[in-house]
């Protein structure tokens, strides 16, 4: 399937507003087929043809994200984590898995990205509570833990409320790169809570997040 988009003038800077807006409306045709036939289809856009007819591989990636992963990486060392140590963690534990998943989908789905968010940081919360606890002690227990002030998680939270009600309020895009990169940045703080065995993050190492 190709997509062809005519635009009176092309940057590479504009090319992920350009994807978005191409794939919003693949997606809807493909989402009619799916809902008429049942079949759960989805799309990805694997490469990407200029004007000249040049053709390159499309990869939706964010460098700033990955950068911010220090839990682990890909490869194991005698000084960090590997993906094999802390998959062993994500394994054993759904509610880390599905927040995860969460956040990733949040990336890959704009529309998505405050909504998901927000609830991938609240699976993180419910996943580190006691069953049962009230919610406001939840979040205390959650922010002393991980180092993370109210006020920094207030943006993540707040910005998801129209989305999780079916509007459609748009929120500005340095908003929403704030929001993820956020995220990411808690998400690899409780990947690291749970590598030292449920053990407050030491504030020298971590320092608390402010606004």
């Amino acid at each position: 399937m190709d997509v062809e988009c005519i635009v009176d003038r092309f940057d590479r800077e504009n090319l992920m507003h350009i994807h978005n807006f191409a794939y919003d409306l693949a997606r809807a045709a493909i989402n009619l087929v799916a809902f008429s036939t049942g079949i759960i289809l989805t799309i990805i856009f694997d490469q990407f043809v200029d004007a000249e007819g040049v053709c390159s591989p499309f990869c939706n990636q964010a460098p700033l994200l990955a950068s911010l992963c220090t839990a682990y990486s890909l490869e194991a060392s005698e000084t960090n984590f590997g993906v094999g140590d802390i998959v062993k963690i994500i394994f054993t534990e759904q509610a880390l898995f599905l927040a995860l998943d969460d956040l990733i989908t949040a990336t890959s789905h704009h529309h998505l990205l405050t909504v998901n968010s927000a609830r991938a940081i609240e699976g993180l919360r419910n996943a580190m509570a006691p069953l049962g606890i009230p919610r406001s002690q939840a979040w205390e227990l959650f922010r002393t833990n991980l180092n993370v002030s109210e006020s920094y998680l207030r943006i993540i939270i707040d910005n998801s409320k129209s989305g999780r009600h079916g509007e459609t309020k748009p929120i500005p895009g340095t908003v929403t790169a704030e929001i993820i990169r956020r995220s990411w940045i808690i998400m690899n703080r409780f990947l690291e809570f749970r590598k030292r065995r449920n053990r407050p993050l030491e504030e020298a190492e971590f320092p608390t997040l402010l606004v």
